[in-house]
């Protein structure tokens, strides 16, 4: 009888440690999509945020709207800054998405990810009101939790910040 009692609780113990290696694994692999998430979209951001955007020496507004960031690494033939409107952190829209894998290394571009893509990057570049104001923003989400921008979800980066043109 003590032999019963003592593997039942052995077993029990067992089950709790295998629900508890199993809990700490899910967990460590949702930091890291997290984790990857937030360095791509931070990667981004400081690509859209190095591009040209001032006045020249004589005056005259300077705006970058022709790099192309949905290659790596960026090159000349793209949207650069150019206004893309919101709904381009909604859906994929040409010249505002690119995939990449569970490193976080860049895989292709387009509207349809390449299979080895694990991560959506999706960005958009708007000028509220004032052609010297941009405000930019940068969603990357694992391409397993969908499509919608809309409602955040586990593994999900989202940054966003405004660039002003000042005259000096």
């Amino acid at each position: 009888m003590e032999v019963l009692v003592a593997m039942a609780v052995l077993a029990s113990a067992t089950l709790g440690g295998v629900h508890l290696m199993a809990f700490a694994t899910r967990g460590m692999h949702m930091a890291r999509m997290q984790g990857t998430s937030a360095l791509a979209a931070s990667t981004r951001l400081d690509q859209l945020r190095s591009l040209r955007f001032e006045f020249d020496p004589d005056g005259q507004r300077v705006t970058d709207v022709s790099t192309d960031l949905t290659v790596d690494p960026p090159a000349p033939g793209g949207n650069g800054l150019t206004p893309g409107g919101p709904e381009t952190l909604d859906r994929n829209v040409s010249g505002f998405v690119d995939y990449l894998d569970a490193a976080g290394v860049w895989v292709g571009r387009g509207l349809v990810p390449p299979r080895t893509a694990v991560f959506v990057r999706r960005w958009s570049v708007e000028a509220p009101v004032d052609q010297d104001l941009l405000i930019l923003q940068v969603l990357v989400r694992p391409i397993a939790n969908g499509s919608r921008a809309g409602r955040r979800q586990t593994g999900d980066a989202r940054l966003f910040t405004a660039r002003s043109r000042v005259q000096r």
